[in-house]
């Protein structure tokens, strides 16, 4: 699980984090008006207006559910109708890791040993990917993203973004490169499919060069996460805070500023401390999600 202070301090230092997602086995009334980033897609973007979003990572819920949110971030392994989850006029994004892919997936065949990196210590079964290698662009462009296309998502969720950075400045003679070859893979993205949601997952060292290629950001356990050891809850202190704010500065700077989603963790029988996060999280002119320490169930907002 996340260490909320060993991870705020290496982003502080441009040094990326643990990648956060794989705790199972393995966001429309928005959309109405204005363009995204680069024009690309025709949602408003206007960070000031309320998107009701979540990201979920189970493989059955109710589609009628799903559909209420304006963005739903799903698992490809999602085993309900993606259709029906769109019809409410959202967009249904499917989650991609680009700089990390578990051993027990089938297309690690189709890579060049070459490109595999040592194990994400963070993350047993999940290596590392040299995101530079053409094995490795040729799969997310020619076969995750197609893939997905097909399967009826209208978006993508991109995530492990922290890597290529984190590795960079780790090594830079045997990593020079990466930080650049992760931009030019977002930027290939967006220009093969331009009317695609893209969602950064932190990334923060990336962002004040994608900011103009991406449609919203999430900031990850931005106030919350859970405990040390996986074990209760804990509030992100205010140092760590006032830091990843200062770096997401990228995305409240821009004209119009780039949505900014966050995704805090919390017990969800906790009604009155996950409304107290909600409100911290909109004074700060956030979009906020809460959400269960594996993304498993869907924790609706109380109203």
């Amino acid at each position: 699980m996340i260490e909320a202070r060993s991870l705020i301090d290496r982003l502080a230092a441009g040094l990326g984090r643990p990648t956060r997602r794989r705790f199972l086995a393995a966001g429309a009334a928005f959309l109405s008006a204005g363009t995204g980033a680069a024009g690309s897609v025709e949602v408003n973007t206007d960070a000031r207006k309320t998107i009701h979003w979540l990201a979920f990572y189970g493989v059955t819920a109710e589609e009628a559910v799903l559909a209420t949110y304006d963005i739903v971030v799903l698992d490809p392994d999602f085993q309900g109708s993606i259709g029906r989850v769109a019809d409410g006029g959202g967009k249904v994004c499917g989650y991609l890791s680009l700089a990390e892919i578990r051993m027990s997936d089938p297309l690690v065949a189709r890579l060049d040993p070459a490109a595999l990196l040592p194990e994400n210590p963070d993350w047993p079964g999940t290596h590392r990917v040299d995101i530079r290698h053409p094995t490795w662009r040729s799969l997310i462009l020619d076969v995750r993203v197609p893939a997905l296309a097909a399967q009826g998502f209208t978006g993508l969720m991109f995530d492990a973004l922290d890597t290529p950075p984190y590795l960079e400045k780790l090594d830079q003679n045997r990593y020079s490169g990466m930080r650049a070859a992760a931009i030019e893979l977002v930027v290939s993205i967006r220009a093969r499919w331009p009317d695609m949601m893209l969602i950064m997952n932190r990334g923060y060292a990336l962002l004040p060069d994608l900011v103009g290629q991406i449609d919203a950001v999430i900031a990850e356990s931005l106030m919350t996460s859970p405990g040390p050891r996986g074990e209760g809850f804990a509030w992100i202190d205010r140092h760590q805070l006032d830091l990843q704010l200062e770096l997401l500065q990228p995305a409240t700077r821009r004209i119009p500023p780039l949505p900014i989603l966050s995704l805090d963790y919390w017990n969800p029988d906790d009604a009155s401390t996950i409304a107290e996060i909600y409100r911290r999280e909109r004074e700060l002119g956030h979009h906020p999600y809460v959400a269960t320490r594996s993304l498993d169930l869907i924790v609706p907002e109380s109203r």
